[in-house]
């Protein structure tokens, strides 16, 4: 074998040995980042999920409040004191608007059928019509629902 023969296949030989050193650090570093964007990904996960915590937290007061205020607009109806009844809806429209803000998206609907109810309420309320008092109570019972939705 002359000289540029040997000095050929030297050169064919580093050439592979450099090609597959620098596939290794290429699967490597692409290993390496998958790792880090995927425990990126479990710590976004992580805070989303305890963000929902807070906001159906949030969620449980605004409805044991509107509950309470329901409940007591439900009495002013049975007592046919219709001011009062407009008074303590609007509370109520006031919290449901809340929790139409602060709702996750799974508990989107479940909101959107208290603001449904909510309306039907306030609207038999304002015409002082005898089937309010149904409307109210199960206004209430929407309430409570969440309410427990969010103590589980």
């Amino acid at each position: 074998m002359s000289g540029q023969g040997a000095k050929r296949m030297s050169t064919g030989w580093l050439g592979l040995v450099i090609a597959v050193a620098g596939l290794v650090i290429a699967i490597l570093l692409g290993w390496a980042l998958m790792a880090i964007g995927a425990n990126r990904l479990d710590q976004a996960n992580k805070i989303r999920a305890s963000a929902e915590r807070r906001l159906m937290t949030a969620m449980g007061f605004a409805a044991e409040e509107a509950m309470r205020d329901a409940q007591q607009a439900d009495i002013a109806i049975r007592r046919s004191n219709w001011g009062e009844a407009q008074t303590r809806l609007s509370r109520v429209n006031e919290l449901v608007t809340l929790m139409e803000q602060i709702a996750p998206a799974s508990r989107s609907t479940a909101v959107r059928r208290l603001r449904e109810r909510l309306a039907e309420a306030q609207q038999l309320v304002g015409n002082q019509s005898e089937g309010a008092t149904q409307v109210t109570d199960a206004l209430v019972t929407d309430l409570d629902d969440l309410r427990q939705e969010q103590a589980r």
